[in-house]
Formats: C-alpha cells, structure tokens, sequence
C-alpha cells in the first residue's frame, strides 16, 4: 500500500511540474524522441511499439486514465494490480500447472483488449516464434478474423540477446486486420530445461487504437511496470526491469 501511495503521489508531482502555463497541459508525447525502430508508424502508435521493446516512452507527463474505475488486483499474485477503466472488465488468468498468471482486460463491447501474461511456463524449448504465434492466433479467434494480416512491423529474435547472460528470445509485431490495430510481444528464456516467457498484447479498432493508447494502455503500463522518477520497476529484486523479465515475481528467473 505504501508504494502505491508513492507512486500516486509521484504521478500528481509529475503532472503538475508539466502543464503549461495557461493550464492546457500540451502535448502529451514528444516525438522528437521517438526512436524510429519502425519507420512506418509514427506518433503514439510509434511510442508504444518502442515501449514493448524497453525504451522509455518519450511523454511530456505520466499518462493517466480518464475515467478510472475499479482497481484489479490478481487474486494469488497481489504484485499484478493497477487500475481499470469504467468501460472495460478484467479476467483473471491463472494456471497452477503452468505457473501461468496474468489478465485480460477486455472493452465492453469486445472491441478492444489489454492482454497481461508477466509469467508462464512451459516444459522443454519452446521457441518464442511459436509463442507469439499462438497469441496472434488467439487474438484473431476472439475478433472472429480467419483472413491475412498486414505486418506493420517485426521484430524477431536475436542471437545476441541476453539477460544476467542466459540467452533471451525476444518477438514483436504490430499487425492490422479488419480495421483493427494490433502490438504482441514475447521475451522467453530457457532454464533448467524449462521456458518462461512474458507476453504483452493489445488491440483496438484502427481508428481508435492512438486514443486507446493514451487513455488505457499506456497509463495500464505506467501503473506496472514504471516507478517513481520514470524508471521501470523490477518486482522480484533480480536486477532485471519488469518490462524486460519474463518472470517478474521470480527472482531464479533473471
């Protein structure tokens, strides 16, 4: 309770130190600062694919919901907690065989989803191709979508990527499909013969997807994974940020 309070009160510092003189508040995202990893997409959709992939979001103050609602708080996992808004409904995700928590935080007319998995595991190497691949073909299961997607953009994993020196597959896409804007990403690491892997998934209509963002995605982020002063947290005490760890309630997975 005591670092929830903290980080309110750091959000209320922060947003008072940013608004402009004549109280407008601005801008909320400075794109002068985007990194550019995908240059086909720009402005607050460009933002949040960087944010997946561990570069800080380039806001002028710390994004906040417009019309919060009630507060989640995972069941058997009370680290996993944040605030939802009024029109959306969160679902519990947990799975004691696989060690899978997270939720799914879904519009209340199915339009859009905030999809949360910070742990799961799975026997063997499995490789994060296979992982992402599944949740692509989950998220078009839940819109009904049986056509091809456009791939806006792709990351695939690297051969030089690595946490506490254990090798790391990270997995990306942003994809559109029936009007409808999609970001999914997946880290995993293999050890002792098992995968844990963390996955992130969001989608709205096309149309909707930069007000989406702004006013549920990003600010759901913040909550999670960034802390006071803007830098990410790391629940477990690992040593490795939440946003880049794919057990972050496990400090034996770095």
């Amino acid at each position: 309770m005591k670092k929830t309070n903290i980080y309110y009160l750091s959000v209320i510092v922060l947003i008072l130190c940013s608004c402009s003189k004549d109280d407008t508040g601005g801008d909320i995202v400075n794109e002068n600062n985007i990194q550019g990893l995908c240059p086909e997409i720009q402005g607050v959709t460009a933002i949040y694919w960087e944010l997946g992939h561990g570069i800080p979001a380039p806001l002028t103050q710390v994004p906040l919901i417009p019309n919060p609602g009630q507060r989640y708080i995972h069941s058997q996992f009370p680290g996993l907690g944040f605030t939802i808004p009024q029109s959306y409904t969160p679902f519990e995700i947990a799975d004691p065989q696989t060690g899978t928590r997270g939720v799914n935080v879904i519009r209340n007319d199915d339009s859009a989803i905030f999809r949360y998995v910070p742990g799961t595991q799975a026997v063997g190497q499995v490789s994060s191709q296979s992982i992402i691949a599944n949740e692509i073909n989950s998220m078009f299961s839940f819109f009904n979508f049986t056509g091809t997607p456009e791939v806006v953009c792709r990351t695939l994993p690297s051969g030089n990527q690595s946490i506490s020196g254990i090798p790391m597959e990270f997995n990306a896409r942003l994809l559109r499909f029936n009007n409808m804007t999609a970001i999914i990403t997946v880290r995993s690491l293999l050890i002792s013969g098992s995968t844990f892997s963390s996955i992130s998934a969001v989608a709205a209509p096309t149309s909707e997807f930069e007000t989406e963002v702004l006013n549920t995605f990003l600010p759901i982020n913040f909550e999670l994974l960034v802390g006071p002063g803007g830098s990410f947290v790391d629940k477990d005490e690992d040593g490795v940020p939440a946003l880049e760890d794919p057990d972050d309630n496990n400090p034996n997975v770095p």
